[in-house]
């Protein structure tokens, strides 16, 4: 597998994005959500990369990839048209029970609560039938309003995590920016 998504040249390449400190807060956010004690279990649990070789269509980057256990939990793609960018994809997966019941509605009610993300039900092993992936373009206004008003805390991320941590054996064999993580982890102290 390639380290490019975690030298620290890739790091150096995402911090020169104009997207990058909100790309920060939202990775520090879920990591306070999701662990007691994210430094302590860095590597391990959770991996960070930076502009990591993905399925990359013409015209779309993905900035950075956190993952807990075996699964993606949260990215951004750029996309570009001509060189400029043109719009960002924000991606969240959180639990499925855990935001039905905290929103008191079905999955399919939520599509028509929040017309402007997209809620997709994640087919993973290790999530146990319980995680959705939300989504939302920049570029669609409103849709970062709507995303923000959603639980997205401990009572919904937790318990996937939580999950999702218990299914790492081990040090993951996935890239790990350890200079984006202690960024973030740097970020998450002064914000205490």
């Amino acid at each position: 597998m390639s380290d490019r998504g975690a030298s620290e040249a890739s790091f150096e390449r995402l911090r020169q994005e104009p997207f990058f400190e909100v790309v920060v807060d939202l990775v520090a956010g879920y990591l306070a959500t999701a662990f007691d004690d994210p430094q302590s279990v860095a590597g391990e649990k959770w991996t960070l990369s930076c502009l990591p070789t993905t399925n990359e269509k013409a015209g779309m980057t993905r900035l950075f990839s956190l993952d807990v256990g075996p699964l993606e939990v949260v990215y951004v793609d750029q996309y570009t048209e001509d060189g400029e960018t043109v719009d960002y994809r924000t991606v969240m997966v959180t639990s499925t029970s855990a935001l039905v019941r905290q929103l008191g509605c079905p999955l399919d009610e939520l599509l028509l609560r929040y017309p402007l993300l997209r809620f997709r039900p994640v087919e993973d092993a290790s999530a146990g039938g319980d995680a959705v992936a939300i989504d939302w373009f920049l570029s669609d206004e409103g849709a970062d309003d709507q995303f923000f008003t959603l639980p997205l805390d401990e009572s919904t991320i937790g318990p996937l995590a939580a999950l999702l941590a218990d299914n790492a054996d081990g040090p993951s064999p996935r890239p790990h920016n350890r200079w984006f993580a202690q960024y973030v982890l740097d970020a998450l102290e002064d914000d205490d």
